[in-house]
């Protein structure tokens, strides 16, 4: 029976709303490198992803995903009994 897979994403908007203090930042996010984003570097990089139109994105890698509001559009996976 094929089913489909689909990977969580974060609302933008939604935590930069609930998160006001910076120890709510502190180790979120990481850079490209895997370096940790300080607090500042946390808000600047969401802001940065509202700003480019992304109301949410990714918390994974993720090829079909819709970042003006849809998150991930789903991946076919052919055996049910696969959970990874």
């Amino acid at each position: 029976m094929a089913m489909t897979r689909r990977h969580m994403c974060l609302n933008v908007r939604g935590f930069l709303r609930n998160n006001t203090y910076p120890h709510d930042f502190e180790q979120v996010f990481l850079d490209d490198d895997g370096k940790v984003l300080s607090a500042y570097e946390a808000r600047e990089f969401l802001f940065d992803e509202l700003a480019k139109g992304h109301e949410v994105i990714p918390t994974c890698e993720c090829d079909n995903f819709d970042y003006s509001g849809g998150g991930c559009q789903g991946h076919p996976v052919e055996d049910a009994g696969e959970t990874a």
